[in-house]
């Protein structure tokens, strides 16, 4: 399917570049990880630095005075140390016609929901790229159809998401993986498949400094439940991800009161075990024009808690505290500062992350990223990261 779909997008991009209002540009880079400490499991690769690249280019095209457009974002990534992170995705391939009370986009898309900074608890229309990062917010490409009808009564949205994305994993021999490795090549599907027939909705509206959000979801969960397989021995060697059907109904408020940013993202879930809740809430307070210029510095904290079962997919948010600060020197280079942490209350497991970005140039960028690991308990779900700090630096061009 994803080579007929890659033939069919250069075809298209090669046909349409030619017309008039096309419009060209992307990214590449190079990152390069640099690991503090050696692999926990001897099948992972000792190397200490692993570097790869990336590139992504995006195409677009209007027509009809701009109430038609054609977005293509394809993405791909070759990684020296870990296969599974050697991939490449259709992240955007999309139709978009917009009528003055309504839009419809139809093909491959991402949609981002929240605005919590630890954890994207309600973002679910997108399967997360595990390998990319961690963190949540890479994604793949979602194929779907998407109505949307602004309206005096806010905003109403409804998906229609006709084939499911696996999410994808780190191999055997790759770092910031489980304890036991994801077997990809053998997920389970529970009274479903990859052509199930998924659908969303969802309102939103403003009041006042006020930002309120309602969704509802029925279709194959994006988190996966990672069940032992146990090998001839008896032993367990890999897991394997089992995805199932639910629904979930989520709400997410964000209020703007002068410097204080209040946030919540909160979902009930059932399908996975027992029905249970989740809850991510925080504040961020915003110094303007930090030492006399130009400078913000926003200091957040939030808490999230998870009632899920062991039955349901694996969490690390069980009960955690989140402590962060964000620095934007708005200055020419863009530059910008986040670090944050996360501690278990009951576990005292901590990870630390931190993230720096500034603009060379008019074409150019730097990143520093870097994610720390400390007090991992050998039962958590990250203890097969536990010695899988890194620094990663990237050098990207834009285009």
């Amino acid at each position: 399917m994803w080579i007929k779909t890659a033939v069919s997008l250069f075809g298209t991009i090669f046909i349409i570049s030619h017309a008039q209002a096309a419009q060209w540009s992307g990214v590449a880079g190079v990152d390069s990880r640099l690991f503090t400490e050696t692999a926990v499991y001897p099948e992972q690769n000792t190397t200490f630095v692993d570097p790869s690249v990336y590139i992504q280019p995006e195409f677009r095209h209007e027509w009809n005075l701009g109430s038609d457009r054609l977005t293509v974002i394809p993405f791909a990534r070759f990684d020296s140390l870990d296969s599974n992170r050697s991939h490449w995705d259709v992240r955007e391939f999309n139709w978009l016609h917009q009528e003055k009370n309504w839009d419809l986009r139809a093909g491959v898309s991402k949609v981002f929901w929240g605005g919590t900074e630890s954890r994207h608890l309600i973002d679910i229309i997108n399967q997360t790229d595990f390998v990319e990062n961690i963190n949540g917010e890479e994604k793949l490409g979602q194929p779907m159809l998407n109505l949307n009808i602004p309206s005096d009564y806010g905003n109403f949205s409804f998906f229609y998401l006709p084939y499911f994305r696996e999410r994808t994993f780190p191999s055997a021999n790759g770092r910031i993986r489980f304890s036991l490795p994801v077997d990809t090549d053998n997920p389970a599907f529970n009274d479903v498949n990859h052509w199930h027939q998924d659908w969303s909705t969802r309102w939103s509206r403003t009041f006042g400094d006020w930002d309120t959000g309602i969704s509802f979801f029925r279709g194959v969960g994006r988190e996966p439940r990672l069940v032992p397989y146990f090998d001839k021995n008896a032993f367990p060697s890999a897991l394997t991800p089992n995805y199932d059907l639910i629904n979930q109904t989520s709400l997410d408020v964000q209020g703007a009161l002068e410097n204080w940013l209040l946030k919540l993202e909160a979902i009930t879930r059932e399908g996975q075990g027992k029905t249970f809740v989740a809850v991510v809430t925080g504040v961020e307070y915003t110094y303007y024009g930090l030492f006399g210029n130009n400078a913000d510095l926003g200091l957040l904290t939030e808490y999230l808690y998870d009632g899920r079962d062991k039955t349901a997919p694996p969490t690390a948010f069980n009960n955690d505290l989140y402590i962060g600060a964000r620095l934007t020197l708005n200055d020419e280079q863009n530059s910008q500062l986040l670090i944050g942490t996360t501690i278990d209350l009951d576990t005292q497991a901590t990870v630390a992350s931190m993230k720096a970005s500034c603009r060379i140039g008019e074409k150019w960028k730097i990143e520093l990223e870097s994610r720390l690991f400390k007090n991992i308990p050998t039962n958590d779900i990250l203890s097969g990261m536990r010695k899988d700090d890194y620094i990663q630096l990237r050098l990207a061009r834009y285009f």
